[in-house]
């Protein structure tokens, strides 16, 4: 392998496809990802679906992820092997049991977008890499002129990053604008819930994130994001799990304990999430599925990432200033040093920080368009007569209008520039709450009816009644 620049590279891209096959397009991504990333460790993580009186199939899908990496240099790894160490990022209350009977379910109920958003958390909570959905492809000259030519475009929020600095890197889809709400560090995943309403405890506000790729770095903040969000992701399902047990939706294995998620009866009534989550037919499972992913990053960056903050309470006539209670929040320029910018081009978005794109909403099973790839390549660190030659007529004395290249067909030279550590203020007292939230009994008999925490929209989900059959689901993810 070529020696790898720890600036310009990660030291680790892990791609993930779970399912039975692989596509030609999931091929097509794999190959163009070890094309991009040339001097990193490769590494194909799979969980191959297994069938009911048939062992032999585990056996032949592993032998045929391996013959199409072998030529890549990529290192394929069956999750299940490495479930024991993967629990390490849960620390105390769950353990690999719990992570293979949640990947069970997902992957006995068409679930692959789940379990992988499960592992994408678990694998950046345990090594330092970047983490891939096979969805992706290089950056083609065609997506980078409509990068160029988008209202939101920043020369400082498409520059390449420095690896070996960077704690967390993770997608924003609306360019620093608020777009998703959220009641921090509630025990459910969906934005807001009964007791924060009647408190009139208002959400914060942030970015839409996504995580079809995410970057962390070992020992760092970054690393504890992922570490929540895999507590925080399993902390819902159970959260799920008892508010349904307590309306006698759902009965789990009798002699388990609680680090188990084997639920043996479940009631598909028009009120049940945990039905609505795992019935690939259920309209409302996308939903689910999303906000489990989504609010569980959240509140691992705003543990992590925010600080304290007491803002003031609307004004009321003829009264003295009142301030709210506290909460965490994250300030914008700690968001700019943790996301990577999407630019919507078409139906791909484009991370121009990796020189990658992904095809939006499934669609990337359709051949991508244009064959010629680039790279974004720093200018500032080109040298100085390079930079000098494409800086204003004055010379280095004024900013430069393009403060990097675009260089075609490679990857290797590519020199980001360097991405500062941002501060946190997190206190003791929120991180306890946090491990208290995350770390929720599975239920195993059904408990004293009580107000749980569940969200106002999960209450009463409004979804048509459909036919609830099982159905067949996409072939991996």
């Amino acid at each position: 392998m070529p020696q790898r620049n720890p600036v310009t590279d990660p030291e680790r891209v892990q791609f993930i496809w779970f399912g039975e096959e692989m596509s030609d397009n999931a091929k097509a991504g794999m190959k163009a990802l070890s094309e991009r990333f040339p001097n990193s460790a490769r590494e194909l993580w799979v969980m191959p679906r297994s069938r009911p009186g048939q062992p032999a199939r585990t056996t032949e899908l592993m032998d045929g992820y391996r013959r199409e990496a072998e030529g890549l240099g990529v290192d394929v790894k069956n999750i299940r092997e490495h479930t024991t160490r993967l629990a390490g990022a849960l620390g105390d209350k769950y353990n690999a049991q719990t992570i293979n009977d949640i990947f069970n379910m997902e992957m006995g109920n068409h679930g692959n977008i789940a379990a992988k958003d499960l592992a994408t958390y678990l694998l950046r909570g345990t090594e330092t890499g970047l983490s891939m959905d096979l969805s992706h492809h290089r950056m083609n000259p065609t997506e980078w002129v409509g990068v160029r030519g988008h209202d939101e475009f920043s020369h400082d929020r498409v520059a390449p990053f420095d690896f070996s600095t960077a704690e967390l890197k993770v997608v924003d889809l609306s360019h620093g604008e608020d777009a998703i709400s959220r009641n921090i560090l509630n025990a459910g995943p969906f934005p807001m819930t009964e007791q924060h309403g009647t408190a009139e405890i208002d959400p914060q506000r942030m970015p839409h994130l996504d995580v079809f790729a995410m970057y962390t770095r070992e020992g760092t903040k970054g690393q504890e994001v992922a570490k929540t969000a895999a507590q925080q992701h399993i902390g819902y399902l159970a959260q799920i799990s008892q508010d349904e047990v307590r309306k006698g939706n759902v009965v789990f294995h009798p002699n388990d304990n609680d680090k188990r998620f084997r639920p043996v009866k479940i009631n598909l009534s028009d009120d049940n999430l945990l039905a609505a989550k795992y019935n690939p037919q259920d309209p409302t499972r996308a939903y689910v599925i999303g906000h489990m992913a989504i609010g569980a990053l959240a509140d691992g960056i705003h543990l992590h990432y925010g600080k304290p903050t007491t803002p003031p309470l609307k004004a009321q006539p003829d009264q003295p200033p009142q301030k709210d209670m506290p909460a965490l929040q994250v300030d914008s320029d700690t968001w700019k040093k943790i996301t990577m910018q999407a630019y919507e081009v078409g139906n791909v978005r484009v991370l121009p920080q990796l020189s990658v794109g992904k095809v939006n909403q499934g669609a990337w099973r359709t051949e991508p368009t244009g064959s010629e790839n680039i790279t974004l390549v720093q200018a500032s660190n080109l040298g100085v007569s390079t930079a000098a030659g494409i800086s204003h007529p004055g010379g280095l004395n004024k900013p430069a209008p393009i403060p990097y290249e675009v260089v075609h067909s490679k990857s290797a030279d590519n020199s980001p520039r360097r991405t500062p550590s941002p501060g946190s203020s997190s206190d003791e007292s929120i991180g306890r709450t946090a491990r208290e939230v995350a770390s929720l009994n599975m239920p195993r008999t059904p408990s004293p009816e009580s107000p749980g925490l569940v969200a106002a929209a999960a209450q009463k989900p409004a979804r048509p009644g459909v036919q609830r059959s099982a159905t067949g689901g996409p072939s991996g993810r």
